[in-house]
């Protein structure tokens, strides 16, 4: 039986956009933990990561969500030093999952 498909909320966005431009190398977490404890497979925090890294124009995956795009609009201005509260914060107040 399959796995129901993960539902991104705007936090799970703004964490794969961070993924995209600044990695984990701020992050108490690698990939794999950030995934999990999100909720998610890892290859489906990749895939966003490539769509944030087609709106930034680095080539990627070009079909984007809605949510992305604002996710995009509203944060991709904002310096690394601003981001990473909000990110640890998604991180901080987020379900640990099954997620495999």
């Amino acid at each position: 039986m399959a796995k129901p498909q993960h539902r991104w909320t705007e936090g799970d966005d703004l964490v794969a956009f961070y993924l995209s431009r600044h990695s984990t190398r701020r992050l108490p977490l690698m990939e794999a933990g950030i995934a999990n404890r999100l909720g998610m497979p890892e290859a489906s925090l990749a895939r966003r990561q490539a769509n944030f890294a087609y709106l930034d124009g680095r080539g990627g995956l070009a079909h984007v969500a809605r949510q992305s795009r604002r996710i995009h609009q509203q944060y991709g201005k904002a310096p690394e030093p601003e981001l990473r509260p909000l990110v640890l914060h998604v991180l901080n107040q987020t379900r640990v999952a099954t997620a495999t």
